[in-house]
């Protein structure tokens, strides 16, 4: 792509060379094969159904929370719960989570015409993978009761 650089000056390949990508992400492509591996030894299956199971407990311990209110429960889902909490807003709840240690997300996740439909300006977004643990939804309920202390 580049011919030549110093600190006074770039000179361009010729075309069509100076479009080239660059250095394949190497380190990325041994990344990726070897998460497939280590998936494909648990079994998606297994996986699919440790979130789902992850899904329903978080959904239901989140849902105890007064003030809570889930948006988008449908039936068959990925293992994320988003919701809100009272009329604290969401940014406020993360980053009081994120004082406790608390990983969330919180904000309009790209979806505004979502958001605009709900009447809402954002969200709180826990997200659920294989590595997570009841523990850790349980945490969450509990700086979530923790943040209501705080706006009560």
């Amino acid at each position: 792509m580049i011919s030549s650089v110093s600190f006074e000056k770039t000179t361009y390949n010729k075309l069509p060379y100076k479009f080239e990508a660059g250095t394949p992400d190497i380190a990325g492509v041994v990344g990726l094969g070897a998460a497939i591996e280590y998936l494909s030894s648990l079994g998606m299956e297994a996986v699919s159904a440790y979130e789902q199971e992850l899904l329903e407990y978080a959904t239901k311990a989140i849902s105890s929370v007064p003030g809570v209110r889930l948006v988008g429960t449908a039936r068959r889902k990925a293992a994320v719960v988003s919701f809100l909490l009272g009329e604290v807003h969401p940014h406020d709840v993360g980053t009081i989570l994120d004082q406790e240690g608390i990983a969330v997300r919180a904000g309009h996740h790209c979806a505004q015409p979502v958001m605009d439909r709900f009447g809402i300006p954002a969200t709180i977004r826990a997200s659920l993978a294989l590595y997570n643990t009841r523990e850790e939804i349980d945490l969450l309920v509990n700086g979530l009761k923790k943040v209501s202390e705080v706006f009560g």
